[in-house]
């Protein structure tokens, strides 16, 4: 959308266990080709195999399936097209490996195999067939905290974006004057950064004086065509912090003014946000490893008119939205779900994105199933016990089936806590865990 042309290598085969040698090279060379490591095309390599094989063994032979290699900037993306109504999806649970016996000789047993060699994935299905769809990121080193020239004030400065070394410098600067928990994950790596931002993912504005010198910088990044989602400003030196910090701001919001965007959004704002730019819009609880509680006010901007939409839900979450489409001004239209007796997956499949350093986790649901309140419940027992406290739960309300999660969310003591307006298809709900901490 906000990136660059979209390169990628296509692949039509028949579902014959034979052709696994080509499909292997395929995706092996394409990988390498678009930037992975040996080690990292090979997992991919390794994984799109399992589904293959997997494939082969449900699918009729006169049907084919394609894939499709896609290069991502800071990832690759294998995307499998295919035909089969009895796709076992919930090998992909974080928690499968409790279910299923990798000893064994179980057909799932590839698919758990698959799952654990790539960083994320998605699953949709349409009316004729299916789409699978895997991400291995690129490996980047770790930073760890490089010299770089001290903090100074500044006192004639501009604004603009960044060269990459002045963009790594930047996050640099960010680790080692602010909290982890105002600063994003990928500042881990500033490779990534840098590709991100090259990519066109994100953008960056960085605050510099006549020497070169770097005092702030801000960093903003597309959710989709309609919501931004931006992490800073952070600024160094005093006293002109305040200036540089409204200056970012500035600069951001003018680059995104006469775009498709809606909403400007910041989660864990930075201490130095200048609050007369935005709006609250929320807030959520983060317990620190030392179980310290921290509370977070999120902040919200219109970017322009909000010409409304219609969103689904459960009964049992419309007055929390109602509530919150009126106090922010949004048009919407709940329509409400209900199940009449329509046949239902025996099983729920959900993703996971986990933070380490916040010891956050949030679950991300792929399929619905009967067995929504018991794979939840284990999901937590697994996160808590890996000391993440910090657990959401990310429904997309532009998708029907997925607010029927919402009575195991509430059983399982998850509350409804954030909005992001057009956060995916339609809006997004966000769910806290706020039940007891048991380990």
């Amino acid at each position: 959308m906000h990136a660059n042309k979209v390169i990628q290598a296509t692949l039509r085969l028949d579902y014959d266990q034979s052709q696994v040698s080509i499909l292997t090279s395929f995706v092996e060379n394409a990988a390498t080709c678009y930037g992975l490591e040996p080690s990292d095309a090979l997992d991919l390599t390794l994984a799109s195999e399992e589904i293959f094989v997997y494939l082969c063994s449900l699918a009729s032979q006169k049907e084919q399936i394609e894939l499709r290699c896609r290069h991502g900037g800071y990832f690759v993306e294998l995307e499998f097209d295919f035909h089969a109504g009895n796709f076992d999806l919930g090998a992909f649970n974080l928690t499968a490996s409790q279910i299923i016996d990798t000893t064994s000789a179980q057909p799932e047993t590839g698919l758990l195999i698959a799952s654990r060699l790539v960083d994320k994935f998605s699953f949709f299905k349409h009316d004729h067939f299916s789409q699978l769809v895997l991400r291995k990121e690129k490996s980047y080193p770790i930073d760890q905290s490089a010299p770089f020239p001290l903090v100074k004030t500044l006192k004639d400065f501009l604004i603009r974006e960044p060269e990459p070394e002045e963009l790594k410098l930047l996050v640099r600067h960010v680790r080692n004057e602010y909290d982890p928990c105002v600063i994003p994950l990928s500042f881990q790596t500033p490779g990534k950064i840098a590709d991100m931002v090259q990519y066109g993912v994100s953008r960056v504005a960085i605050v510099v004086d006549k020497s070169g010198a770097i005092g702030g910088g801000i960093l903003w990044w597309w959710q989709n065509a309609k919501l931004v989602e931006f992490w800073g400003p952070y600024s160094f030196g005093e006293p002109e912090s305040r200036v540089i910090s409204s200056g970012l701001v500035e600069y951001m919001i003018s680059s995104i003014a006469r775009t498709t965007v809606v909403g400007l959004i910041t989660i864990s704002p930075s201490p130095k946000l200048p609050l007369e730019y935005f709006e609250p819009f929320g807030n959520l609880n983060m317990i620190a490893p030392d179980r310290d509680i921290c509370r977070s006010t999120c902040y919200y901007r219109h970017m322009q008119e909000d010409s409304g939409s219609s969103v689904w839900a459960h009964q049992l979450v419309k007055d929390f939205l109602t509530t919150e489409y009126e106090q922010h001004v949004f048009a919407r239209q709940i329509r409400i779900v209900t199940n009449e007796g329509e046949n239902v997956s025996l099983t729920s499949v959900i993703a996971t994105d986990i933070d380490k350093g916040r010891a956050k986790a949030t679950l991300k649901p792929i399929w619905w199933g009967k067995d929504d309140s018991k794979l939840i419940q284990t999901y937590i027992k697994a996160l808590l016990k890996e000391g993440l406290f910090n657990i959401f739960f990310e429904m997309d309300l532009g998708h029907s089936w997925q607010c029927y999660f919402t009575p195991a969310l509430l059983e399982s003591h998850f509350e409804p806590c954030l909005v992001l307006p057009y956060g995916g298809t339609g809006d997004i709900l966000m769910f806290q865990y706020a039940g007891e901490i048991i380990i």
